[in-house]
């Protein structure tokens, strides 16, 4: 298993804002564990481990497995809420939510365009419009989706997906009422032809 995707941790006796202060003082994360029919368990974490672990994409998308210190068993989890300090912009609190690999569970997805640099509209002038960086999915907890990938490859100037054409991997559902458009490719505002149209209507004489 990935490093990011196994944490150590230990019990937190005290809680509160100012046990929490005091333990990131010390370098430690407050978090919690909660659900799956069980108790809260108040718990915190190495704070440098666990802030270079949310800079990986998978850690948000991915079944995690906590060892608490004196416990005998480990806890499948998926992270749930980070708080972060509004004004220092560091992570403050971790919530995580237990699961097991056949708990059917609603997540927000990344969504990926490739081949944009292939699209004809592209190649003509054209950029790719991402409207929606993560699609909400429910799925089961051990066949969370790495991304929802979007192939670009055959678009035309003015083309759209939305989300009733994307394709999701098996077991994957995406609960939408609306049509919503994950993607277009549009003119870029300024390109080319719009400042060739410009300089002419500037050059031309006055009726």
């Amino acid at each position: 298993m990935s490093d990011f995707l196994s944490l150590n941790a230990e019990m937190r006796e005290v809680t509160g804002r100012s046990a929490s202060r005091r333990l990131r003082r010390a370098g430690r994360l407050p978090a919690i564990i909660y659900g799956g029919g069980k108790s809260d368990l108040p718990i915190t974490l190495n704070m440098n481990e666990a802030s270079k672990s949310l800079n990986v994409e998978q850690f948000h998308t991915s079944i995690l497995t906590i060892i608490v210190a004196g416990s005998k068993d480990e806890e499948k989890v998926l992270l749930k809420d980070a708080q972060w300090n509004p004004v220092r912009d560091t992570i403050s609190h971790l919530d995580f939510f237990r699961v097991k690999g056949s708990d059917v569970i609603e997540i927000e997805i990344p969504i990926v365009a490739i081949n944009a640099e292939k699209a004809p509209g592209v190649i003509e002038g054209g950029q790719i419009e991402v409207v929606r960086h993560a699609l909400e999915v429910s799925c089961r907890a051990d066949a969370i989706p790495e991304n929802i990938v979007v192939d670009c490859a055959a678009l035309q100037m003015g083309d759209t997906i939305h989300v009733e054409d994307l394709t999701l991997p098996e077991g994957v559902e995406a609960p939408h009422e609306v049509n919503f458009t994950i993607l277009n490719l549009a003119v870029v505002k300024g390109g080319a032809d719009q400042d060739d149209d410009t300089e002419e209507d500037a050059a031309a004489p006055e009726a």
